[in-house]
């Protein structure tokens, strides 16, 4: 196996390459670069299996080195190493499936144990394979589907989930072949994915979903009809379960829905989508919320979002533009006047003072 560490400092490089135990772990090549352009192009020269990465460097940094690994190499694992416990930081490497984020300075248990999982997710699959760019039209409709599945899951529309991921078995099953390991490693992202959902819904795993998705073994040779079934019926029965839990629920329950909006203030929500979601008229969703919380379920939600990008625009290293996305704004001009109107400054102005 093989790994490149990527950071701006020598010092920093070096007590990574010295504290690792890297010939138990089965790695033979260590390479290193002092940034994030740099080490796209070691990576696309040795094909490694594990990086390891800071988050603040000069050029291309952390963040949007981890973007492009996810995108071009997704079956890289990857472990941040950081001087910075900071949300920015966090929002991204949780975007990119880190395996591990470990703060500086390096404690070499930790970074060790950090590596075996790497090791140990590496080897799920039959052999390790080397990490090969992802086909980009089919990433694309990957990603666009993890977005649909999404969405159609905070609808609670099962039937909508069910034919989503039979696009999915179809758009695989039309490939002439399939990258060592993209069986699993799609299953395992889809499986994530669902407990992202579960977190933001305040739902769980029942222990009949979690025992079929943990023992469920997925290789190269797994038919991919077998493995999208698996994740259809988690899915629909994680849907259907959450469905008959609210509609059976005596009251609205306030703190709930506020801490789906704490959690989901990135997408793209209503009252009419929230109150359909808790099964409770728009009228009465409003009405409750204002009194329990002293604010419009809207007007808690802008106030979340304005928050969050108050954060992200305090990093230099993130645009205006991302930090709108990162809310939920595609739209940068609405964007800018909602934030001034929040905040009484525009976003340029609290970059400066940033």
């Amino acid at each position: 196996m093989k790994a490149v560490i990527i950071d701006d400092e020598f010092w920093v490089r070096n007590s990574i390459r010295h504290l690792a135990d890297w010939e138990r772990l089965g790695i033979s090549q260590v390479e290193e670069a002092e940034d994030g352009l740099s080490g796209l192009t070691i990576i696309a020269q040795i094909h490694p299996e594990i990086v390891i990465t800071d988050m603040k460097m000069r050029g291309m940094d952390g963040a949007q080195l981890l973007q492009k690994i996810s995108e071009d190499y997704p079956f890289i694992r990857k472990i941040v190493i950081s001087g910075f416990d900071d949300f920015t930081y966090m929002k991204q490497a949780i975007l990119s499936k880190v395996d591990e984020y470990l703060i500086k300075p390096i404690n070499p248990e930790e970074l060790n144990r950090a590596l075996e999982k790497a090791v140990r997710e590496l080897g799920v699959t039959r052999g390790i394979h080397a990490a090969k760019p992802l086909d980009k039209q089919l990433l694309k409709v990957i990603t666009e589907l993890k977005h649909t599945i999404t969405r159609h899951f905070q609808e609670m529309n099962t039937e909508a989930v069910k034919k989503s991921f039979k696009l999915l078995e179809q758009t695989l099953s039309d490939q002439e072949s399939l990258q060592p390991g993209l069986n699993n490693s799609l299953y395992k992202q889809f499986m994530l994915l669902l407990e992202e959902q579960c977190a933001i819904s305040g739902s769980e795993l029942t222990m009949e979903a979690q025992a079929s998705a943990n023992h469920f073994f997925v290789t190269d040779d797994t038919p991919v009809s077998e493995w999208t079934d698996v994740l259809t019926n988690t899915y629909v029965g994680i849907v259907e379960a959450l469905i008959h839990q609210r509609k059976n629920k005596t009251r609205i329950n306030i703190d709930e829905i506020r801490k789906y909006l704490d959690l989901s203030y990135a997408e793209q929500v209503s009252l009419a989508t929230i109150a359909s979601q808790f099964f409770v008229s728009k009228e009465h969703l409003s009405r409750t919320f204002k009194q329990e919380i002293g604010v419009t379920v809207m007007d808690y939600l802008i106030a979340k979002r304005m928050e969050k990008a108050l954060e992200l625009l305090q990093d230099s290293s993130v645009s205006i533009k991302s930090a709108a996305e990162a809310v939920g704004y595609s739209d940068l001009t609405y964007f800018h006047r909602i934030f001034k109107k929040m905040t009484g400054m525009t976003p340029s102005q609290i970059r400066q003072d940033a």
